[in-house]
């Protein structure tokens, strides 16, 4: 094996036993921030601060 071949197949085995990070649901997000996820309107004394639901409701938080 050619060292050319040989650094192609090491550079190979470095990026698969690098774990690939996925990225964090919009759903999971709103519940760390202390959010409550809505399909409606937010309730009285909420706002919206983002989605869950990968788009398909509202992340409500207090305003304080």
């Amino acid at each position: 094996m050619s060292a050319k071949a040989t650094s192609i197949f090491l550079l190979l085995l470095v990026l698969l036993a690098v774990p690939q990070a996925a990225p964090e649901s919009d759903t999971v997000t709103c519940r760390k921030m202390k959010g409550k996820c809505s399909f409606l309107l937010c309730p009285f004394f909420k706002r919206s601060t983002g989605t869950c639901y990968n788009g398909l409701a509202k992340c409500c938080r207090p305003f304080w």
